[in-house]
């Protein structure tokens, strides 16, 4: 279920650089407004693909636990990454979800 984590990690990392304070923090500007639009959208996306894999391995009721506690372990780990070494916080989301993915293939 690393893949689940990875995709909130993911999820969670495009909505804070969608934010103007954050995207100034790791990349000096402020987004633009189509950039905005497309980290939202990518934000939502790996989010209900979170969503529905954990649905699809664990079942509907266990499926969603699983995935909210997922998404706020992920959210803790941002929040922290963010605060303490926030150049670490991209490499770290974009990682997340391709080490998680082998991991599913393999195991």
């Amino acid at each position: 279920m690393l893949l689940v984590f990875g995709l909130n990690l993911l999820a969670l990392a495009a909505a804070c650089l969608s934010l103007s304070r954050h995207h100034r923090d790791l990349f000096g500007s402020a987004p633009s407004p189509s950039r905005v639009r497309l980290l939202r959208i990518v934000a939502l996306v790996d989010g209900v693909l979170a969503l529905a894999y954990s649905i699809h391995r664990m079942g509907i009721e266990l499926g969603i636990v699983y995935w909210a506690c997922l998404l706020m372990i992920a959210c803790a780990a941002l929040v922290l990454l963010l605060a303490w070494r926030p150049r670490w916080a991209l490499p770290t989301a974009a990682a997340m979800p391709v080490i998680g993915g082998v991991l599913s293939v393999l195991g």
